[in-house]
């Protein structure tokens, strides 16, 4: 009875995976959608960097000309949600990857080869002021110089704005809205009024509105311009490089041949030393590699692109899977060598290693953690993607391996289709 159970639980696993498989490679179209929300594939779901998917590589050097910041890295990243939003919203509506890169800012224009016209847009001098007449022209009674820092946030349904002065910055907004009502401008734009009865406090200003008027993702471009115009950045072109699609597809076939090159390799190592066991050790390989796919490809774009750093620690953390998949077949071989019957090795040979093995996913897990917080744009995808990979192989190998064993050994009760051996001198413990 625990031969045919174990043989229609392997079979349901099996199917699943089949059907997962083909959700991984395949797409298909929805009907009554629009094409861009056709079901790609998890594979192809995958954010893929520009050396995977084609486009253009552009790197700015970075040049304050303010005088008065010195701590450029709150600068250098609003102007690149400024710059994000304006190339893909404002602008040309490119589809672009902006991120810093050790002292530069780097924009990749993806499936664009050809992007024109970007030196205007990156450069283009942000003004932030509260002024008291409604006249873009009128001059600025709060500028720039008198912000310390702005963000957006969440409140309710609500998505706001909080715009923070420096102390003195706080003593001229407070002496100019006692007398007068200010008007808001930033890039020439009128946002809003502020009088002195709608002041909460004389330290910052706040304006917002419901999600379907002012998306957080516009929320965070006026704090970014802000910001933008506190630093007043220069970026000048240092580099560019485009990745044909010649060149992209075979970067991407590359990658596809390490995966399954890779996959391959391993499993043939388990089913070589193994036999049986092997085989459902390279089963539960193929699960995690699945698991992974699914859960890089659920990752937003925003925070992870799948660059070469990224796949690097993709292969890694399958090759760790298969290493840890090997212990424990190992593990259990030593028990059967020193005389235990099939089932008790199997079980005592789990029982003694899976801590050892998942303190080593730990091991690794925690410092690719605090990598993702505090390293630079290439390192915290390759850590993002370890994290992913780690957490999928750890929960894969050290749960999926106890049931998958067990259940084979409800199946198959032979040591030698385990490739295990004992000296002929060793007694089996009764």
């Amino acid at each position: 009875m625990k031969k045919k159970y174990s043989i229609g639980k392997f079979v349901i696993i099996a199917v699943l995976c089949a059907i997962v498989t083909v959700l991984t490679v395949f797409g298909f179209s929805l009907s009554g959608k629009s094409q861009d929300n056709d079901f790609k594939g998890f594979a192809r779901a995958v954010n893929l960097g520009v050396e995977y998917i084609g486009g253009t590589v552009k790197e700015y050097s970075i040049k304050s000309n303010s005088t008065q910041n010195k701590n450029l890295a709150e600068g250098i990243s609003s102007s690149a949600t400024r710059i994000e939003y304006l190339l893909e919203r404002d602008k040309e509506n490119y589809d672009t990857n902006v991120y810093q890169n050790g002292e530069n800012l780097v924009i990749e224009f993806l499936d664009d080869y050809s992007p024109y016209d970007i030196q205007s847009i990156i450069n283009k001098k942000v003004e932030f002021g509260l002024k008291t007449s409604q006249d873009a022209t009128a001059e600025n009674v709060v500028g720039a110089e008198d912000v310390e820092t702005a963000y957006a946030t969440q409140s309710g349904t609500n998505n706001i704005v909080y715009v923070i002065f420096t102390e003195s910055g706080a003593q001229k907004f407070q002496t100019q809205v006692s007398s007068n009502a200010l008007y808001l401008y930033i890039d020439g734009n009128y946002i809003y009024s502020i009088s002195n009865d709608s002041v909460m406090s004389y330290q910052y200003i706040v304006f917002g509105a419901n999600a379907s008027t002012l998306p957080m993702e516009r929320a965070r471009y006026y704090a970014s311009q802000v910001l933008s115009s506190k630093y007043d950045l220069e970026f000048t072109e240092v580099s560019s490089k485009t990745y044909t699609e010649a060149e992209a597809s075979k970067n991407a076939i590359v990658l596809i041949c390490l995966v399954v090159g890779l996959f391959i390799l391993c499993a043939s190592i388990l089913l070589v030393m193994f036999k049986k066991l092997g085989l459902v050790g390279a089963f539960t390989l193929f699960i995690g590699l699945l698991l992974q796919i699914m859960l890089l490809q659920a990752i937003p774009e925003t925070v992870f692109t799948l660059t070469s750093a990224g796949m690097f620690a993709s292969l890694f953390c399958m090759v760790f899977g298969a290493l840890s998949i090997y212990m424990f077949y190992d593990k259990m071989h030593k028990e059967y060598q020193l005389g235990k019957v099939l089932y008790a090795s199997i079980k005592f040979g789990y029982n003694k290693i899976w801590a050892r093995i998942l303190d080593t996913y730990l091991v690794l897990l925690v410092p690719a953690i605090v990598t993702f917080f505090f390293g630079s744009y290439f390192v915290k995808q390759f850590a993002l993607a370890l994290i992913a990979g780690l957490f999928v192989y750890g929960v894969v190998t050290i749960v999926l391996t106890k049931f998958f064993t067990r259940w084979l050994t409800y199946i198959s009760t032979k040591n030698k289709d385990y490739g295990f051996k004992r000296e002929a001198h060793v007694d089996e413990l009764k």
